[in-house]
């Protein structure tokens, strides 16, 4: 499952407003809203800053890269 379908499914299960978690993530309204529905990417610190208010954690995948 991509950190995306992550990301999405855990906002969705927290039972907190998208405005309320748009709010205390200190993420524009519009850009979690645009993320939602799969109008727009957000960065890689916005992801943090959802995954830490929702108390996520984000890690590597332990895969090294085939050369």
């Amino acid at each position: 499952m991509s950190l995306t379908s992550q990301l999405k499914k855990a906002i969705e299960a927290s039972g907190i407003s998208k405005y309320a978690i748009a709010l205390g993530a200190k993420v524009d309204h519009a850009v979690l809203r645009r993320f939602m529905s799969g109008e727009r990417d957000i960065k890689l610190s916005t992801a943090e800053r959802l995954a830490e208010f929702l108390n996520l954690e984000l890690k590597n995948k332990s895969k090294k890269p085939k050369l």
